[in-house]
């Protein structure tokens, strides 16, 4: 449903993204892992059209992705940059339902319907005692998860999320993987830039190793044999070890 063909991006000059190739399948949970500075934030960014890019192919289902006119990009890809501004004055119901603008009309309110379901996308992260609550009142990894309930309010074809598990402890980590699995379905895909290689090669159905500005290697977790496993982990981090510990892969520096 995505296919991006010789993607490249950068700043100022600079290229970062050096002819990105790289396909999702709906239905599929894939985490993007790379170095510091390696171009997990540019390649998200210039996929929603935040940043100029330059393609021989970026598409979803068939349509141009950056070249979408915004409301309708908002409708199918719901993206979620490493820093939220959420506004310290609304409530944790009302920054979600601004998931569901580009689905509502311009002079139009919220439905009930819409209310609870910005409830239940609440819920899903764990946070449904919080609705009232004014965001600026909450923790990071609390606003976190409002940002990320809002993502799931938007019902999108496509999530490019950078860093959905920043700032959340260990146990949230996982789970607000698994409420961004829930959501997805079978429709649904989702691109996951991510630091911490347990939590993709764990919880994600493939793994893309961003290096020297491509997708360098990429692994199906459903398959994946050790000996894969550390090849693409010592690609991204060195000489570090890689065991298979209760049917979970993890690495050991």
């Amino acid at each position: 449903m995505l296919e991006v063909r010789s993607l490249c991006a950068g700043y100022r000059g600079k290229r970062v993204l050096d002819g990105v190739n790289m396909t999702l399948r709906a239905g599929e949970l894939c985490a993007l892992l790379g170095e510091n500075g390696s171009g997990k934030s540019t390649l998200l960014r210039a996929l929603c059209g935040q940043m100029s890019a330059r393609y021989e192919r970026c598409t979803l289902c068939g349509r141009d992705l950056p070249g979408m006119p915004v409301r309708a990009r908002a409708a199918q890809v719901a993206y979620l940059p490493q820093q939220t501004r959420l506004d310290p004055g609304m409530t944790a119901l009302e920054a979600v339902l601004m998931g569901a603008n580009a689905r509502t009309p311009l002079l139009g309110g919220y439905a009930a319907a819409q209310r609870e379901q910005a409830r239940a996308c609440l819920a899903a992260v764990g946070l449904a005692a919080a609705e009232s609550r004014l965001t600026g009142t909450l923790s990071q990894g609390q606003q976190r998860l409002v940002a990320l309930a809002r993502a799931l309010m938007q019902q999108p074809r496509l999530f490019l999320l950078d860093e959905p598990d920043g700032a959340l402890d260990l146990a949230r980590r996982g789970e607000a993987l698994c409420a961004l699995r829930a959501a997805m379905g079978t429709r649904c895909a989702a691109l996951v830039a991510l630091h911490d290689p347990q939590l993709a090669l764990s919880r994600c159905d493939r793994v893309l190793a961003l290096c020297g500005g491509r997708v360098a290697a990429e692994l199906d977790m459903r398959a994946a044999e050790i000996s894969e496993v550390t090849r693409v982990m010592r690609l991204l981090y060195g000489e570090v070890t890689v065991a298979r510990v209760h049917g979970r892969f993890a690495v050991l520096a």
